[in-house]
């Protein structure tokens, strides 16, 4: 039945279309073309796919909370001036392709303040945000207290907030043993990272320590367990670009 009522609406009409050099059918009392119609349907599905992919790149680029100072960072505007940066943009670059394609290891970037380091985290999570992936930017001391002001929110706790903090794809903990050394915030810190790597997840970590410095602060089973998928550590030891030091 429904197939007759549509024969009965649709017929050839006397008119032809230019572009396609067809002729065009009457539903209703409009005449149109068959194909005309079906690009313009295809330009409008085109169209809104384009949206949603806008508003989930939107959602995820928000979602991430990169500084604003370092938003548009990414491995093509980073300076390279010495084989020290030269190696640290490759490693952080072979970092991002191989997370992409699902190898899901450690990196840790260690050295001077004022080196590159948060532009180089950066540039990793805007690759990273642009295959749809989940990334997240936080100090350690915001994450710290952020966790253990967790209670003063209505239906949160602790644990939630730290299951937040795992559940993203990739976790960017940048100056690590700058300002987390309040009470038990350390603590805190370092139950995510064991709840990261309970759950296969990578860490990127970046500190003014050293390396081994840093593996002394996050101890033996800790450092352990960073390394047990693979760890990747960069060292940028040039000077203090934002004071004019040789890069």
């Amino acid at each position: 039945m429904n197939a007759s009522i549509l024969n009965a609406q649709i017929q050839l009409s006397s008119e032809y279309c230019e572009t396609h050099r067809a002729q065009k059918v009457l539903v209703g009392r409009t005449a149109i073309c068959k194909q005309c119609a079906t690009e313009i349907l295809n330009k409008a599905h085109q169209d809104h796919e384009i949206e949603v992919n806008r508003m989930v790149r939107e959602k995820h680029f928000e979602g991430a909370k990169l500084p604003a100072r370092h938003a548009n960072n990414g491995f093509r505007n980073y300076l390279v001036e010495n084989n020290g940066q030269q190696n640290a943009k490759q490693q952080c670059t072979s970092f991002t392709k191989d997370f992409n394609e699902g190898m899901n290891r450690n990196l840790i970037m260690v050295g001077r303040t004022g080196t590159g380091k948060t532009h180089l985290a950066c540039a990793v999570a805007r690759n990273v945000l642009q295959s749809r992936k989940y990334a997240r930017y936080i100090t350690s001391e915001d994450m710290g207290n952020e966790i253990a002001n967790a209670w003063k929110k209505a239906d949160d706790n602790e644990s939630n907030a730290i299951h937040r903090f795992t559940e993203y794809d990739l976790l960017i903990l940048d100056e690590y043993g700058l300002h987390d050394r309040y009470e038990n915030r350390l603590q805190l810190v370092h139950k995510v990272l064991y709840a990261r790597y309970d759950q296969a997840k990578p860490t990127m970590l970046i500190s003014n320590m050293t390396i081994e410095e840093l593996q002394k602060d996050l101890g033996d089973r800790l450092w352990s367990r960073f390394q047990h998928d693979g760890l990747v550590t960069v060292e940028c030891n040039w000077e203090d670009q934002r004071t004019g030091g040789a890069a």
